[in-house]
Protein backbone atom coordinates (compact mmCIF):
# COMPACT_ATOMS: atom_id res chain seq x y z
CA UNK A 1 0.00 0.00 0.00
CA UNK A 2 0.86 3.38 -0.24
CA UNK A 3 2.89 5.35 2.46
CA UNK A 4 0.43 8.36 2.31
CA UNK A 5 -1.34 9.79 5.03
CA UNK A 6 -5.17 9.63 5.28
CA UNK A 7 -6.83 13.04 5.70
CA UNK A 8 -10.68 13.35 6.01
CA UNK A 9 -12.63 15.35 3.28
CA UNK A 10 -13.18 18.34 6.27
CA UNK A 11 -9.56 18.75 7.58
CA UNK A 12 -8.65 18.66 3.59
CA UNK A 13 -11.31 21.92 3.61
CA UNK A 14 -10.28 23.48 6.59
CA UNK A 15 -6.67 23.21 6.23
CA UNK A 16 -7.30 24.59 2.37
CA UNK A 17 -9.18 27.67 3.70
CA UNK A 18 -6.58 28.41 6.26
CA UNK A 19 -4.01 27.94 3.49
CA UNK A 20 -5.77 31.01 1.00
CA UNK A 21 -6.58 33.13 3.79
CA UNK A 22 -2.35 33.89 3.58
CA UNK A 23 -2.65 34.65 0.25
CA UNK A 24 0.43 33.05 -0.74
CA UNK A 25 1.72 29.60 0.86
CA UNK A 26 5.87 29.24 1.56
CA UNK A 27 7.24 26.16 1.06
CA UNK A 28 7.95 25.58 4.47
CA UNK A 29 4.29 26.24 5.59
CA UNK A 30 3.72 23.14 2.63
CA UNK A 31 5.84 20.95 4.15
CA UNK A 32 4.66 20.94 7.58
CA UNK A 33 1.12 20.14 6.52
CA UNK A 34 1.66 17.96 3.45
CA UNK A 35 -2.28 17.95 2.10
CA UNK A 36 -1.36 17.85 -1.53
CA UNK A 37 0.39 15.92 -3.87
CA UNK A 38 2.62 18.64 -4.51
CA UNK A 39 3.25 19.64 -1.13
CA UNK A 40 4.10 15.69 -0.08
CA UNK A 41 6.47 15.67 -3.38
CA UNK A 42 7.88 18.97 -2.33
CA UNK A 43 8.44 17.24 1.40
CA UNK A 44 10.51 14.04 -0.28
CA UNK A 45 13.04 16.43 -2.40
CA UNK A 46 13.62 18.46 0.81
CA UNK A 47 14.50 15.19 2.97
CA UNK A 48 16.49 13.90 -0.40
CA UNK A 49 18.66 17.38 -0.27
CA UNK A 50 19.43 16.94 3.44
CA UNK A 51 20.93 13.82 2.93
CA UNK A 52 24.32 14.92 2.78
CA UNK A 53 24.85 11.37 0.22
CA UNK A 54 23.38 13.14 -2.41
CA UNK A 55 25.54 16.51 -2.09
CA UNK A 56 28.07 16.90 -4.67
CA UNK A 57 31.53 17.11 -3.24
CA UNK A 58 30.87 15.75 0.09
CA UNK A 59 32.20 12.31 -0.42
CA UNK A 60 35.21 11.24 0.33
CA UNK A 61 35.37 9.34 -3.09
CA UNK A 62 35.39 12.05 -4.94
CA UNK A 63 38.29 13.51 -3.03
CA UNK A 64 40.77 10.97 -4.17
CA UNK A 65 44.15 12.95 -4.90
CA UNK A 66 44.74 12.52 -8.22
CA UNK A 67 47.94 10.34 -9.46
CA UNK A 68 51.04 11.20 -11.00
CA UNK A 69 52.30 9.97 -14.25
CA UNK A 70 55.14 8.18 -11.88
CA UNK A 71 52.47 6.31 -10.02
CA UNK A 72 50.84 5.51 -12.77
CA UNK A 73 53.47 4.20 -14.98
CA UNK A 74 54.64 1.86 -11.91
CA UNK A 75 51.42 0.58 -11.35
CA UNK A 76 51.20 -1.13 -15.30
CA UNK A 77 54.53 -1.28 -15.74
CA UNK A 78 54.54 1.68 -18.72
CA UNK A 79 57.81 3.78 -19.86
CA UNK A 80 56.54 7.39 -18.14
CA UNK A 81 57.35 8.21 -22.13
CA UNK A 82 54.55 6.08 -22.82
CA UNK A 83 52.00 7.47 -19.93
CA UNK A 84 53.20 11.28 -21.10
CA UNK A 85 52.51 10.64 -24.53
CA UNK A 86 49.43 9.55 -23.31
CA UNK A 87 48.40 11.80 -21.28
CA UNK A 88 49.24 14.47 -23.85
CA UNK A 89 46.36 12.40 -26.22
CA UNK A 90 44.01 12.49 -23.01
CA UNK A 91 44.56 16.03 -22.29
CA UNK A 92 43.33 16.94 -26.33
CA UNK A 93 40.41 15.20 -26.23
CA UNK A 94 39.30 16.56 -22.97
CA UNK A 95 39.65 19.85 -23.88
CA UNK A 96 36.87 19.20 -25.83
CA UNK A 97 35.02 18.93 -22.42
CA UNK A 98 36.22 22.33 -20.49
CA UNK A 99 39.03 25.17 -21.60
CA UNK A 100 40.83 24.62 -17.96
CA UNK A 101 44.22 22.95 -18.20
CA UNK A 102 44.07 21.49 -15.13
CA UNK A 103 41.00 20.40 -15.29
CA UNK A 104 41.90 18.48 -18.68
CA UNK A 105 44.54 16.82 -17.30
CA UNK A 106 43.04 15.52 -14.19
CA UNK A 107 40.54 13.92 -16.02
CA UNK A 108 42.96 12.27 -17.98
CA UNK A 109 45.52 10.99 -15.61
CA UNK A 110 42.38 9.71 -13.84
CA UNK A 111 41.36 7.45 -17.14
CA UNK A 112 45.25 6.94 -17.14
CA UNK A 113 44.84 5.48 -13.51
CA UNK A 114 42.09 3.69 -14.37
CA UNK A 115 43.24 1.89 -17.89
CA UNK A 116 46.81 3.34 -19.74
CA UNK A 117 45.32 2.60 -22.91
CA UNK A 118 42.62 4.36 -22.74
CA UNK A 119 42.82 6.75 -25.48
CA UNK A 120 43.99 4.39 -27.84
CA UNK A 121 41.42 2.47 -27.00
CA UNK A 122 39.09 5.43 -27.78
CA UNK A 123 40.26 6.85 -30.69
CA UNK A 124 39.81 3.26 -31.79
CA UNK A 125 36.22 3.30 -30.99
CA UNK A 126 35.93 6.39 -32.89
CA UNK A 127 37.30 5.12 -35.92
CA UNK A 128 34.54 2.13 -35.66
CA UNK A 129 31.87 4.85 -35.47
CA UNK A 130 32.82 6.78 -38.65
CA UNK A 131 33.06 3.76 -40.76
CA UNK A 132 29.33 2.46 -39.52
CA UNK A 133 28.28 5.85 -40.08
CA UNK A 134 29.94 4.98 -43.52
CA UNK A 135 28.20 1.95 -43.89
CA UNK A 136 24.70 3.02 -43.26
CA UNK A 137 25.10 5.74 -45.39
CA UNK A 138 25.86 3.38 -48.01
CA UNK A 139 23.01 1.35 -47.48
CA UNK A 140 20.62 4.41 -47.34
CA UNK A 141 21.97 5.89 -50.41
CA UNK A 142 19.48 7.06 -53.18
CA UNK A 143 17.02 6.91 -49.92
CA UNK A 144 15.70 10.54 -48.47
CA UNK A 145 13.29 11.12 -45.88
CA UNK A 146 9.90 13.22 -45.65
CA UNK A 147 9.97 15.57 -42.35
CA UNK A 148 6.37 16.37 -42.85
CA UNK A 149 5.37 12.78 -42.85
CA UNK A 150 7.92 11.07 -40.93
CA UNK A 151 8.32 8.24 -43.94
CA UNK A 152 11.16 6.73 -45.82
CA UNK A 153 11.07 8.18 -49.56
CA UNK A 154 12.23 5.38 -52.01
CA UNK A 155 13.43 5.92 -55.72
CA UNK A 156 10.96 4.63 -58.28
CA UNK A 157 13.75 2.13 -59.09
CA UNK A 158 13.29 0.90 -55.65
CA UNK A 159 10.15 0.46 -55.33
CA UNK A 160 8.49 -3.19 -55.15
CA UNK A 161 12.04 -4.72 -54.89
CA UNK A 162 13.01 -3.25 -51.84
CA UNK A 163 13.97 -6.83 -50.91
CA UNK A 164 16.52 -6.74 -53.51
CA UNK A 165 17.52 -3.20 -53.02
CA UNK A 166 18.76 -4.09 -49.14
CA UNK A 167 20.46 -6.97 -50.34
CA UNK A 168 22.72 -5.59 -52.57
CA UNK A 169 23.67 -2.30 -50.58
CA UNK A 170 23.89 -4.80 -47.66
CA UNK A 171 27.19 -6.26 -49.66
CA UNK A 172 28.61 -2.39 -49.41
CA UNK A 173 27.62 -2.26 -45.71
CA UNK A 174 29.44 -5.71 -45.25
CA UNK A 175 32.68 -4.39 -47.49
CA UNK A 176 32.81 -1.42 -45.77
CA UNK A 177 32.60 -3.26 -42.04
CA UNK A 178 35.28 -5.05 -43.16
CA UNK A 179 37.85 -2.57 -43.77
Amino acid sequence: MSQLPIFSYKQYLDDMLRLKDHGTVDADAQVERPISAGSRGLKRIKDFIKDPVHMMGESEILDKPTPTIQDIAKKFNKSTKYILDQLRAGIRVEKEHTDQFEVAMEIALDHLNERPDYYEVLKSAEKKKITKNEAIKAVLEGVSYSKTSGELILPEAIQGNVRTWFESNWAKYKEIKNK
